[in-house]
Formats: C-alpha cells, structure tokens, sequence
C-alpha cells in the first residue's frame, strides 16, 4: 500500500469514485476500496493484496488499481497480474493526477 500525503489520498479516492461510477453506469457488480460512504462494498482480497476496484458482470471480473504516483505498488500489481492469468480477469490500473482525475492507464 502506498503513502500518500492527506492531497494524494484525496486524489486518489477521487479516481477510484470515478472509475467504480463508470463501471456501474455499465452495469458492473462494483466493490471498491477507500469510497464505503458512497454505497459501495469492500473488494476481496486477492493474492493477499485489495484492490481498488473489483467489478464483476456475466461471469467477467476487473481488476483496478488507481495510483497517484508511477512507481507505487509494483508487488501488489504482479499480485494482481499473476491471479488475473489464473482467472481469466482483467487487471488494469490509471494514475491520477491532482485533482483525481485518470491520465494514464496500465496494464
């Protein structure tokens, strides 16, 4: 898990709303991390690691990761890449900027 200064948490939590209100708009299953006041359930864990995002729809799962900086989290994405590739999932993750919104995207 990262450390983030009280802004990036906030960056953070911002992209993570935005992505679980984007799947569920498409009609995903979502449970999300750090954002339980907006209605959403916890994630599973997986690998020993919560991801940010877990979103389930006829028989698909995602996996997402938001991040405020490039370089957090390299062992809990290969966590999540390495039970993606057991399971058929999709992992994929964005990073945020300032003010939470998602810029880039990994895989």
């Amino acid at each position: 898990m990262a450390h983030r200064s009280r802004e990036e948490q906030k960056a953070h939590d911002k992209g993570v709303l935005a992505e679980a209100r984007e799947l569920d708009r498409e009609g995903w299953d979502i449970k999300a991390d750090h954002i339980s006041d907006h209605g959403f359930g916890t994630p599973p864990a997986i690998n020993g690691h919560r991801p940010d995002v877990y979103a389930t729809k006829r028989g698909g799962t995602r996996i997402v990761e938001i991040e405020t900086d490039p370089d957090d989290d390299h062992d809990q994405h290969t966590a999540f890449r390495r039970s993606a590739g057991q399971t058929g999932a999709n992992f994929y993750g964005w990073i945020v900027d300032k003010g939470g919104n998602r810029r880039t995207k990994f895989e």
